[in-house]
């Protein structure tokens, strides 16, 4: 039987139609190089790291894999869509952030079209006098674990503590909590960043310069580091935060009332004013209560009521103090029965609790003739050790007799 050449043309074109595709496809992955082919990634500038580069002809999904000599299989890329042109990255010889030994390795590349197609080639390389150290960050310390940053002198801070078994190039510590923000720790005050050795970041929460902490939650502490030749290392801890925030104590309306005007040398002066917790956190208070008589002899310390850091008093102060310290006359915020008693890591303390208005009433006993006749008299509000929160409030001249 003779075939025209018409039915014989078309009977070629159907048998190439239905030719496996792979049979005549050009391939898509091309210009495969690795630059250089020896590397010695130990942070001396000279060879530290390969340029990886190939082309695509249509877009296709990457992978690129270093493979050592037991055939064990680094994925440098793995299932990246990239868009047709040329490709170029940067090898180190890290790898899931660490460094890959010193050896021969293969770097094998494979790409997949979108009709499933693979194209795959393979260029040698080596790693010669790599760093041989890994970095490492131990004994993290986290102390103490429950934090309460509120200004109140217990648990205000905390300490995370570790060591760098090596220089590092970066150190990053923040705490992340269960919705992902982070928050940075401040950088080591005591040694120099990512320096070898022990390390230790004091954390107040922004507190201290008068920022609002973090929300009450548990929370974990995160340490990262890399050194110079791209190893990284992370390790992590728990840590609860309670009870934070920005203290706001006032006295209303900023005022004081002082009686009486005119005094007799042995008389009292009394003064009276209302203080309030405006804050969302407790403040913490001690003696001596309210309505207690010093002389003016006497200062807190002689009746046993020391400063202490954190506590929060109303002081009174005068004109021509000599006594080598201010407000020497101070008095808690509240009777005892109008204060609520809490259990801290220092025993049981005394705190105003948030939105409670309390009045303060101090008697001072003139015994000892002041420096001039009608000296002023004034009071403050003290956050002890941290700072003077309202200074000479009402100041008033009251005339002493002698």
């Amino acid at each position: 039987m003779r075939v025209s050449k018409r039915a014989l043309a078309a009977l070629t074109l159907a048998l190439l139609l239905i030719l496996p595709a792979g049979c005549q496809a050009r391939p898509f992955l091309t210009d495969v190089t690795v630059r250089p082919a020896v590397i010695s990634p130990n942070a001396d500038g000279v060879s530290d790291i390969a340029e990886i580069t190939y082309s695509l002809s249509r877009q296709s999904t990457i992978s690129i894999y270093v493979v050592d000599a037991e055939g064990n299989r680094h994925p440098f890329r793995e299932g990246q869509r990239r868009s047709r042109g040329g490709r170029a990255a940067l090898f180190g010889g890290v790898i899931n952030d660490r460094l890959l030994p010193d050896g021969s390795y293969t770097v094998r590349f494979e790409a997949v079209d979108e009709r499933g197609r693979i194209n795959t080639a393979e260029v040698p390389l080596t790693i010669s006098d790599g760093d041989p150290v890994p970095l490492e960050i131990q004994g993290l310390s986290i102390w103490p674990n429950v934090f309460t940053p509120n200004r109140d002198g217990i648990t205000d801070r905390v300490s995370i503590g570790y060591t760098l078994n090596k220089e590092a190039a970066r150190v990053e510590v923040y705490l992340v909590g269960e919705d992902g923000i982070k928050y940075p720790v401040p950088e080591d005050k005591i040694r120099e960043v990512g320096a070898p050795g022990p390390h230790e970041h004091d954390y107040d929460a922004g507190v201290d310069l008068g920022a609002t902490p973090p929300p009450d939650g548990d929370y974990t502490v995160v340490v990262e580091a890399d050194d110079a030749v791209g190893n990284r290392a992370r390790v992590s801890g728990q840590l609860t935060i309670s009870q934070g925030g920005v203290p706001q104590v006032v006295i209303v309306n900023g005022a004081a009332v002082f009686e009486p005007s005119v005094v007799a040398l042995g008389g009292t002066i009394t003064f009276t004013c209302t203080v309030k917790n405006e804050g969302r956190v407790p403040v913490r208070t001690r003696g001596p209560e309210p309505g207690t008589t010093y002389t003016t002899s006497e200062n807190y310390n002689t009746l046993g009521e020391y400063e202490e850091p954190g506590i929060f008093r109303i002081g009174l102060d005068y004109e021509g103090n000599t006594s080598g310290r201010s407000y020497p006359f101070r008095w808690q915020l509240g009777m005892d029965d109008e204060l609520t008693t809490v259990n801290t890591a220092q025993g049981p303390q005394q705190y105003l609790m948030p939105g409670q208005t309390v009045t303060v009433v101090g008697h001072l006993q003139v015994v000892d003739p002041p420096v001039v006749t009608e000296p002023y008299y004034w009071i403050g509000l003290l956050h002890e050790q941290v700072w003077v929160v309202q200074d000479r409030v009402e100041p008033t001249q009251i005339s002493v007799g002698f």
